[in-house]
């Protein structure tokens, strides 16, 4: 029974293969960056750039204990849209501005549904990018 609501929660549209597969990609790349900040936390030293000019330089240094808030950050952020997804947030909001099953409520409804899929890969994938950015910048 728990492991059906787990499902639920993270797979809130299992009909829909484009959300299947858009939170299968988000999984793996939480998957990833959690292999990532594992692997990179043994190789950096003690001291690591955590702030990144316009340049690409480092300008900032800090403990190697930043490298875990790149994989926490994406996270919580994960979690957060996947509640919003999974409540009728998005369905009440366009359900004031039109009637109850019309086209535009469906298409708005979708819309918005994919494009909060879409931020939850982009919101991991520039974390996974910083994770290797902060890698090779202190190696």
């Amino acid at each position: 029974m728990e492991v059906n609501r787990i499902k639920s929660f993270f797979f809130p549209d299992p009909q829909s293969k484009r959300y299947v597969t858009l939170t299968y990609i988000t999984i793996s790349l939480l998957a990833l960056l959690a292999v990532g900040v594992t692997f990179v936390w043994f190789q950096v030293p003690d001291i690591i750039p955590i702030h990144f000019s316009l340049g690409g330089k480092p300008d900032v240094y800090g403990s190697k204990k930043h490298l875990w808030e790149l994989m926490l950050v994406p996270f919580i952020i994960f979690i957060v849209i996947s509640a919003i997804l999974q409540s009728n947030l998005i369905k009440k909001t366009f359900r004031h501005t039109y009637p109850d099953g019309s086209p535009n409520e469906r298409s708005y409804t979708e819309e918005s549904k994919l494009t909060l899929y879409i931020l939850r890969v982009g919101v991991v994938l520039i974390f996974c990018a910083v994770t290797a950015t902060a890698y090779f910048q202190s190696i």
